[in-house]
């Protein structure tokens, strides 16, 4: 069983970076539309299919429930403690997740492309004063990135969608045998890195207010990941190069823990942890007494305060990587095999 979804991706291809001056002569809101319309049509058919698989197969899902967000959420993100693990259920809640976050995805595209219009239309107006001129183009820039980020999102949902509508009917029927086109579901995220977070973070902090409302956690995002990927990274280990980390409690040790453990085995002054600790407990500070992070405080500790954690951090663990590994294997936080 296979969906016709993978046919729509050149559609929204098509008006990747189209130039400004494209915008009167190409019929993008209809084309938008009928495209939106074409995904409905598709959605609603690769759903009869799997009530069909399903019915045939004597694999009851109880499709009714997953017009309810609450249900679909119940199902999607699974707590460690539930004692259903039903594959079908969960992945059908994931599948219907992404045809609804691209049924408001196509929706939004054509709605920003009417502003897209509007703005470019009230910039190029002759009669238009100089000083709205700057703010339509201001405007016109803003939509225009937009409308390019709602297209990769686009992009990325249907492969998404079309690998997780396989992943259930191979789940509902074994011998679906239908390969995934795009990825894996359940492979490591190991795309994303502290480098990367870091530059989204700037051009969040660039896109006016935008930065400060979300730069902190994202900031603390991007330690974590690097200081957690780096410590339990046994490919850059002396001693444990052929060895595997297991954790021996729900999750990996946090950065808290590791913290503690540098702080235990006396080399705090190598991996500046009085900063991280303090960075921490200003997170949850600032959260709980509503005080706000003003732009300086984000530029100075991104561009000064984290640069110099993961600089420490980089120098200093290719020397105590080994011992602080052996120190959280001794109080039962992971097992080195």
């Amino acid at each position: 069983m296979d969906s016709r979804i993978q046919n729509i991706s050149p559609r929204y291809t098509k008006f990747e970076n189209v130039l400004p001056e494209e915008l009167n002569h190409i019929q993008i809101i209809e084309e938008l539309e009928e495209t939106k319309n074409e995904i409905n049509n598709i959605i609603e058919e690769d759903l009869r299919n799997v009530k069909s698989l399903s019915s045939n197969q004597g694999q009851a899902i109880p499709f009714n429930q997953f017009l309810k967000p609450s249900s679909i959420i119940k199902a999607a993100f699974f707590l460690e403690d539930d004692h259903s693990d039903d594959h079908v259920l969960f992945y059908y809640a994931h599948w219907t997740m992404s045809f609804s976050a691209l049924r408001l995805l196509s929706h939004g595209v054509i709605e920003l492309s009417r502003d897209l219009k509007t703005f470019y239309a009230n910039y190029m107006n002759a009669s238009t004063a100089i000083h709205e001129k700057k703010i339509d183009f201001n405007h016109f820039v803003n939509a225009y990135q937009d409308f390019n980020g709602y297209l990769t999102r686009i992009h990325n949902v249907i492969k998404q969608y079309y690998d997780l509508f396989v992943h259930v009917c191979n789940e509902i029927d074994p011998n679906n045998n239908k390969e995934e086109t795009f990825s894996q579901y359940h492979q490591p995220n190991v795309d994303t890195d502290y480098h990367q977070l870091l530059a989204e973070l700037k051009r969040l902090l660039l896109h006016g207010n935008i930065g400060r409302l979300v730069g902190f956690p994202l900031l603390i995002l991007a330690l974590e990941v690097f200081i957690t990927g780096e410590i339990f990274n046994t490919k850059k280990s002396s001693k444990y190069s052929n060895n595997k980390i297991i954790s021996l409690k729900q999750d990996i040790p946090s950065p808290k823990t590791i913290i503690r453990i540098i702080e235990k085995l006396n080399l705090e002054r190598f991996f500046k942890t009085d900063s991280l600790r303090r960075l921490y407990d200003w997170q949850s500070i600032s959260k709980h007494k509503s005080i706000r992070i003003d732009d300086y405080l984000l530029w100075f500790v991104y561009e000064r305060t984290a640069l110099e954690i993961l600089a420490a951090f980089s120098a200093n663990l290719k020397h105590y990587r080994d011992q602080i590994l052996e120190e959280l294997q001794q109080e039962e936080e992971i097992q080195i095999k």
